[in-house]
């Protein structure tokens, strides 16, 4: 029996990974390696040492301890994103967030256990990371939509019957475990309206599809439904964001809405969006999938910003 913990395992396996795909995203960004050292809290010797290793070297470390390849580029994407963005502390906490998240739902407990085999195969201490996890999660998606708020241009994909945002716990299985926004959000002349506070059961229908697609795909705790139209589309395949279309639908059931989005979830799981073409009195809309909240933020962000440019270049 080993008392090596996965604070530790984090810190020594997780963390120098991720610092040396950000450094060198950053230094491909134009970033100075000074510069790069004053925002990980570093020194430049270190940088050097972080970018010295080259991609397939990080990653097939990242494939040998079995950690998700997917789920760490993700956080590294988003992690950069912000900091480009002036969002250091923002950088800051989503990282934080994310991986204590993923260490607490006992999803790197295998990778731990492949460096230290002598811990338990029932081994669940991590889980008590998830205590107080509900306001972690009401947190993240207020920090969310603070990035949101920052970006009019969102106006663009904002469907008629509004827009809204959830995040769910890790592993749960009800609705109420679902942060959404009452009210909704919106945006015009400039501004972007955020309905009310972020509160658990916010928002019922985004509750249900999430919760429903996080058994297709477990790691998608999040979802935002905006509009669809054509320049929507086509934002998507220039971004290179997977997606299906499903429906139109004979009713304007809920269900057969949500059974239609999860079944292309469990037809592929890699998607990251899902246009609903809608039915009778149903406006259609296209549900962005991601991590987190903030990760889903990202990804609509990107999408009205590449419309907005793609406007203002015709």
């Amino acid at each position: 029996m080993s008392i090596s913990t996965g604070i530790e395992f984090i810190a020594e396996n997780v963390l120098p990974i991720i610092r040396s795909l950000v450094a060198k995203r950053l230094l491909e960004s134009g970033y100075s390696q000074l510069r790069v050292a004053k925002v990980l809290g570093v020194t430049q010797p270190a940088v050097n040492r972080y970018v010295s290793k080259d991609y397939d070297e990080l990653l097939g470390k990242v494939e040998s301890l079995g950690i998700n390849r997917g789920w760490l580029l993700r956080i590294v994407d988003n992690v950069v994103e912000l900091i480009i963005s002036g969002k250091e502390y923002e950088a800051l906490e989503y990282l934080t967030n994310s991986v204590l998240m993923e260490l607490g739902s006992l999803r790197l407990c295998s990778a731990h256990r492949r460096l230290v085999p002598s811990i338990p195969v029932n081994c669940n201490v991590c889980s008590v990371l998830i205590t107080g996890i509900s306001d972690s999660v009401i947190k993240n998606v207020e920090r969310a939509l603070s990035i949101l708020e920052a970006h009019s241009e969102i106006q663009v994909v904002i469907p008629r019957v509004l827009m809204n945002i959830v995040e769910a716990k890790p592993g749960a299985v009800t609705e109420d475990e679902v942060v959404g926004v009452p009210g909704r959000i919106d945006a015009h002349d400039g501004r972007v309206i955020i309905g009310s506070r972020p509160t658990y059961g916010g928002s019922k229908h985004l509750g249900k599809l999430i919760i429903k697609c996080m058994g297709a795909n477990s790691r998608y705790r999040s979802v935002a439904s905006i509009k669809y139209d054509d320049k929507v589309e086509r934002a998507l395949k220039e971004l290179n964001i997977r997606y299906v279309k499903v429906g139109p639908h004979e009713s304007s059931n809920e269900d057969e809405v949500i059974n239609a989005v999860t079944s292309s979830l469990v037809k592929d799981p890699t998607l990251e969006a899902v246009i609903d073409l809608g039915g009778y009195a149903l406006e259609p809309v296209t549900y962005v999938f991601g991590l987190d909240s903030i990760d889903v933020v990202l990804k609509v962000i990107r999408i009205a910003s590449k419309i907005t440019y793609t406007e203002h270049t015709l």
